[in-house]
């Protein structure tokens, strides 16, 4: 990936070890990675980043309100937010996308504007 072109992934997770790996496999596929680890992080990173997405966990204890904040953020409402998981969870939230493999997410964020 052209590093001019890079795209920033915003990972929120409050488990280290998780964000460690997630961060780590999404670099070698040629993202910049921005780290937090709950909704007051993430808020400040993606005002301050602006990532091509968000890719956070189900289990979040602050997904809901970062959820909410996203949307209601004046430039940040249509952000893209992804949750990667390999046990094919049913998705009950609209507002989520659910992948299943890195893969996936290379083909989701290639609907995303470049930062």
């Amino acid at each position: 990936m052209n590093q001019d072109l890079q795209k920033i992934v915003l990972v929120v997770e409050d488990h280290d070890e998780i964000s460690d790996n997630m961060g780590a496999m999404l670099i070698r596929k040629g993202y910049r990675v921005v780290n937090a680890i709950d909704a007051d992080g993430a808020m400040e990173a993606a005002e301050q980043d602006r990532p091509a997405m968000i890719l956070t966990d189900l289990d979040l204890p602050t997904l809901d309100p970062l959820m909410a904040r996203l949307r209601a953020h004046a430039t940040l409402k249509n952000l893209l937010v992804a949750v990667i998981d390999i046990d094919h969870p049913r998705n009950l939230r609209p507002d989520l996308t659910i992948l299943n493999n890195f893969d996936e997410l290379d083909q989701f964020l290639t609907s995303a504007p470049v930062n």
